[in-house]
């Protein structure tokens, strides 16, 4: 039995006419349907030899006050919204000489895109406000136990709206008009919201007095328009449930795209957006090297950096670059997070799968007491991997061994550059009844605030050194201290509750992983102010020999004299960088 839709009649009315031509070809030929649009879109559609009837002729008025009335008006929306059911409703139609419309495709004018330049005024973001395409959008969401209601956002969606038609899905009609519905739904609340944040924003700037009680409270209220994308396998521990949801207006950003259902976690997640946001970071910091970082738990545990003008060009760089980021600590990135700046080719993805036996049992047969049990990785994040890489990873290359956790492993293809956070947008975190809202964190090397307070100044590696360091503390959770050497990171003390222990715990661990000569002349970060000397001290006992942190502290003063006392490196940056 077909399970294809049976659509007489489709209203059109898109902004973007990129792809509608033939998208409304493929509904005349294939299901025989009606074409009824208005304006432009007819225009489009109609250029291309496919029969249209325009709004005007059912209406009998032409589109008024310079195109802001064209299809508001009883016949178009009767036509919408008439229950089949209804034996009354269709008499009415009947007797108004009107055929329902079986199918509503609206792109919307793009207020956001337009509202959000720089030069943009206010009465062309007013003219950016979609009137009649929300309102025929809504009216057949609002009847979709009949019409089918889609707002297109790119022109990818003609094919999978044709798809849907088609039934491809093979699901219940009904049910899925009812999953489309919902969709225009969320995607109306999110386009009135940005509307809405708009008109507010400007107008509360411009208030000479505080504004009423009225619009005080109505500016407070906030909507925050999620749609459900994936149940996910499980939350932080099997016994908890989780979803993953997209937030509408920042669905092309994100890891939206990337998450299947029933194959990502609630931590996959988490550190795939940890890994993501600081390799993306370190990307745009240090351009023209290439970058590896390992993730366990959202925190760092494992990053290289290196210049891509070494010998034997990007290839040997970005194999440099995995080796220190892997041999920072080993065991940590043993069913780590990966993320790389980099395409991914076959031979970097046959050095990937080669870990354990190039870097990893040459530990163990030595007998290093840091030497890993084994090494697999659950997230692989990169701009992209080619065919063969991908052949690689699956082991389905001729004569490559077969690794179980390479048919496994989830991977993201990121794009090109890696995308990154922007000042605009918002980041929340539920609290016990509440909700939290924050701009993102995205101050970085702010150089120009930086002070060398110590008598000598960092040498140009201790530099470097120093700026990493900086930039992977800042993505460790609070408190933070992150020792790096040479492009690579050696220790991190991750989320104590005293610095001076996250001190302890930095140069602890660079030793336990191998890298106690490296600590002599490395350079430590500290993601807030030292309280006391005791937490320098500490470093500065290790083999520290320059140190970056915002200042601020009552003791400063002492922080700085025990630098000194040890010939040391000191810097202040004027910025705190806490993440909880």
């Amino acid at each position: 039995m077909s399970t294809k839709a049976t659509i007489r009649r489709a209203l059109i009315s898109v902004y973007d006419k990129t792809g509608v031509a033939e998208f409304a070809r493929t509904l005349h030929s294939e299901f025989g349907t009606g074409i009824l649009s208005t304006g432009g879109t007819a225009d489009a559609i109609e250029a291309a030899g496919v029969p249209v009837t325009r709004v005007e002729t059912l209406t009998g008025f032409d589109q008024l006050l310079d195109g802001r009335v064209k299809t508001l008006h009883p016949k178009v929306f009767a036509a919408i919204l008439a229950d089949r059911d209804n034996p009354d409703h269709m008499r009415q139609l009947e007797q108004a000489g009107i055929e329902p419309v079986d199918l509503v495709v609206v792109g919307l004018y793009p207020f956001e895109q337009v509202a959000g330049r720089p030069d943009c005024t206010f009465e062309q973001a007013i003219e950016m406000i979609d009137i009649g395409g929300v309102a025929l959008l809504r009216a057949a969401a609002k009847n979709c136990k009949h019409v089918w209601a889609f707002a297109i956002t790119k022109p990818e969606d003609y094919m999978r709206i044709l798809d849907e038609l088609r039934g491809l899905p093979r699901r219940n009609p009904e049910q899925a008009r009812r999953i489309y519905a919902g969709l225009v739904f969320h995607w109306v609340a999110n386009y009135n919201l940005s509307i809405g944040s708009y008109l507010y924003r400007g107008a509360s700037e411009a208030f000479e007095e505080e504004p009423s009680e009225y619009v005080a409270d109505a500016g407070r209220s906030v909507e925050l328009p999620l749609l459900e994308v994936a149940t996910l396998r499980y939350g932080e521990n099997p016994h908890q449930d989780a979803t993953l949801y997209e937030q509408r207006d920042e669905s092309d950003k994100s890891l939206m795209n990337w998450c299947l259902p029933d194959e990502w976690s609630y931590n996959n997640v988490l550190d795939a957006d940890a890994a993501l946001r600081l390799c993306s970071e370190l990307s745009h910091a240090f351009p023209q090297h290439a970058v590896c970082c390992f993730i366990k738990h959202t925190n760092p545990c494992g990053v290289g950096l290196v210049s891509l003008d070494v010998p034997g060009g990007q290839a040997a760089a970005q194999l440099e670059a995995y080796r220190r980021a892997y041999l920072g600590d080993p065991n940590a990135a043993m069913g780590g997070i990966l993320a790389v700046n980099f395409p991914v080719t076959a031979d970097f993805a046959d050095a990937v799968m080669d870990t354990y036996r190039s870097w990893g049992r040459p530990l163990r047969e030595a007998g290093a007491p840091h030497a890993p049990g084994g090494f697999f990785i659950e997230v692989w994040i990169a701009p992209e991997f080619d065919d063969d890489a991908m052949d690689v990873i699956a082991g389905e290359k001729p004569n490559a061994p077969r690794k179980a956790w390479g048919r496994r492993v989830r991977i993201v293809h990121a794009g090109d550059p890696l995308p990154r956070p922007d000042e605009s947008w918002l980041e929340y975190r539920s609290v016990l009844g509440g909700m939290l809202a924050q701009t993102p964190d995205v101050v970085g090397l702010d150089e120009d605030r930086w002070q060398v307070v110590s008598k000598r100044p960092p040498s140009e590696a201790e530099w470097r050194d120093l700026k990493l360091a900086w930039l992977i503390c800042k993505h460790t959770k609070s408190n933070a201290i992150t020792i790096c050497r040479d492009g690579m990171l050696i220790g991190n003390g991750a989320g104590q509750t005293s610095r001076v222990m996250s001190c302890r715990i930095a140069t602890w661990q660079a030793r336990a992983n191998g890298h106690a000569e490296a600590l002599a002349g490395a350079a430590a970060a500290s993601d807030a102010f030292f309280p006391f000397r005791d937490g320098p001290d500490v470093l500065l006992e290790a083999g520290v020999r320059a140190i970056i942190q915002p200042g601020g502290s009552k003791r400063d003063a002492e922080t700085i004299a025990a630098c000194d006392e040890r010939d040391a490196a000191l810097v202040l940056t004027g910025t705190r960088h806490f993440r909880h």
